[in-house]
């Protein structure tokens, strides 16, 4: 994986600086993940995987598939990543340029997986947490997970907070093994 990402790592930042320079870099985050979308599709998947069409005849089809959501510059981003294979770290571009979107907002994402829904107070209460910890902006996303048991799975980046039950039993467990 880490090999994807070395690859994805300056497409990723040349789009961005690009998107940066023309001031869009929301929009261009839209058309990345629009063409992440449309690589996925098992019919398009097919078709560029293809040998029998050139990168010329891809870059086209794609284009044409995007064609009302995207403008010229990132037409060339898509002909640089057909003509060079580079179609296959999609999705690692993506996560990249999302990291680099939120640096540039000064925000973070963290990831709660909790046994059960919590309320607004409740992630009021963690995201106030997390961003004096970060001191950046913080956006949650919430996911449930029945295995837990109760107590939640925090994730920001490469830090994983753990407090869940079925963690502490696992815990529980070596201790007593």
């Amino acid at each position: 994986m880490s090999e994807l990402l070395t690859t994805a790592r300056p497409y990723a930042k040349a789009l961005f600086k690009s998107a940066k320079e023309q001031g869009m870099i929301d929009e261009y985050f839209i058309m990345l993940k629009n063409l992440l979308a449309a690589v996925e599709d098992k019919n398009l998947t097919k078709i560029l995987s293809n040998d029998s069409f050139d990168s010329n005849d891809k870059s086209n089809i794609l284009t044409d598939v995007l064609k009302d959501n995207i403008n010229e510059s990132f037409i060339r981003f898509i002909k640089l990543l057909i003509n060079n294979d580079r179609l296959e770290v999609i999705n690692e571009i993506v996560s990249l340029y999302d990291h680099l979107l939120q640096e540039e907002k000064s925000q973070k994402t963290a990831i709660i997986e909790t046994a059960f829904e919590l309320s607004a107070d409740q992630v009021k209460e963690i995201k106030n947490a997390l961003e004096k910890r970060f001191d950046k902006k913080i956006e949650i996303k919430q996911n449930i997970d029945s295995e837990l048991l109760a107590g939640a799975i925090v994730k920001v980046d490469d830090l994983v907070i753990d407090g869940s039950y079925k963690e502490q039993l696992r815990k529980l467990e070596s201790q007593l093994i």
